[in-house]
C-alpha cells in the first residue's frame, strides 16, 4: 500500500470502510425507528402523562435523536474516508503498473541490445555460407563428372516437388458391372451378386423399403427393383495420382533484419538472387554514425507596444 494510502486511512482498505458504512447504516436504520417509536410514546402520552413522566419520554426521544444524528455523522466521515481510499488506492496501482511498465522496458531493451546484434550476426553468416553453397553447386551441375548425379540445393528440402503419376502394379480380373458399363461395381458389393448363366451374369436385389430409399449400387442408382449386372474383364492398374508441388523462395530472398539503431546498415535486406546475398554478406556493415551536438540559435518575433 502507498504511503499515501497509509497516510489518509491508516491500515483500512476501501472494503473494509465499505463494510464499515454498511454496518452504520444498519445502526442508523435502528436509530430512526427508535427516534419513530419514543416520538409516538411521547405524542401518546400528552394528554395522559403528568410532567415528570413526559421530562422522561422527552429525555429518551432526545438520546434516540442523538443517536440518528451521530449514526449519520458517522456515515458522511466514512463516506469521505472510503472516496479517499478508492483514490489512494487507483494512485497506487497507476503508480504499481507504471513501474513494471518501466522495469520491464529497461529489462526488455538490455536484452535486445545484448542478444539482437548476437541473433541477426548468425543469421547473416548462414545466408552468406547457403548463398556460397548454392553458388558451387550451380557451377559443379553445369560440369559434372561423367556418370555423375546433380547435387541439390542446399534449400531444396524447404520445398515440395511435383509428384508425377506413378504406377505401382497392374493385374486382369473379372468384376461385375452394369450390362453397357465400362466400371466395374463398387467392391464392397461385388460379393452380393446372385449369379446365373454360367456366372457371367447376376442379379443385386434393391433391400430398399420404399420407392422413396432406393439402394445405390455403385454410381447407378435403381428406381426400385433389381439391378442386373454382367461380368466383364477389366484391367486395374495401382497407381500413385499426381501431386501439385510448392517452391519456396531461398531465405536470402526473404528475411529482413532491420538495424539495431537509427542509421546504422541493416543486417540483412532481402537479396535478389543467391550471388546478390554472397555480395551482401561481403560487404562491411556500417555502424550509426555519431549524430552532431546540437548548436544553439536565435529566432526573433515581434513585441507590440
Amino acid at each position: 500500500m502507498s504511503k499515501l494510502l497509509s497516510k489518509l486511512i491508516g491500515k483500512q482498505s476501501s472494503m473494509d470502510l465499505a463494510a464499515a458504512i454498511e454496518k452504520a447504516q444498519a445502526e442508523l436504520a435502528q436509530a430512526e425507528a427508535a427516534v419513530a417509536t419514543t416520538e409516538a410514546e411521547y405524542d401518546a402520552g400528552l394528554l395522559t402523562a403528568d410532567k415528570k413522566s413526559l421530562r422522561v419520554l422527552v429525555d429518551a426521544k432526545a438520546d434516540a435523536q442523538i443517536d440518528a444524528d451521530t449514526a449519520r455523522s458517522r456515515i458522511r466521515r466514512l463516506e469521505q474516508d472510503h472516496e479517499a481510499a478508492l483514490e489512494a488506492e487507483a494512485a497506487d496501482q497507476r503508480q504499481r503498473r507504471y513501474d513494471e511498465a518501466k522495469a520491464a522496458s529497461e529489462a526488455a531493451e538490455k536484452r535486445m541490445r545484448k542478444e539482437y546484434p548476437r541473433a541477426a550476426m548468425a543469421i547473416r553468416e548462414l545466408l552468406a555460407e547457403l548463398a556460397a553453397a548454392s553458388i558451387a553447386v550451380r557451377a559443379a551441375n553445369a560440369d559434372r563428372p561423367e556418370g555423375a548425379p546433380a547435387l541439390f540445393d542446399p534449400e531444396h528440402a524447404r520445398s515440395q516437388p511435383v509428384l508425377y503419376r506413378e504406377e505401382l502394379s497392374e493385374e486382369i480380373l473379372d468384376l461385375w458391372t452394369t450390362i453397357d458399363g465400362t466400371a466395374p461395381i463398387q467392391d464392397d458389393l461385388q460379393h452380393h451378386v446372385h449369379q446365373h448363366q454360367k456366372h457371367r451374369r447376376g442379379m443385386l436385389t434393391d433391400r430398399s423399403d420404399s420407392v422413396e430409399r432406393p439402394l445405390t449400387y455403385g454410381l447407378v442408382q435403381t428406381v426400385h427393383g433389381p439391378l442386373e449386372v454382367v461380368r466383364k474383364r477389366f484391367r486395374r492398374t495401382k497407381y500413385m495420382p499426381d501431386q501439385g508441388g510448392y517452391r519456396i523462395a531461398p531465405l536470402a530472398t526473404e528475411i529482413v533484419l532491420p538495424a539495431l539503431d537509427a542509421a546504422a546498415d541493416p543486417y540483412w535486406k532481402p537479396a535478389y538472387d543467391q550471388h546478390d546475398a554472397a555480395q551482401q554478406a561481403a560487404e562491411q556493415l556500417k555502424p550509426a554514425p555519431t549524430r552532431p551536438e546540437r548548436v544553439a540559435e536565435f529566432s526573433y518575433e515581434l513585441v507590440k507596444q
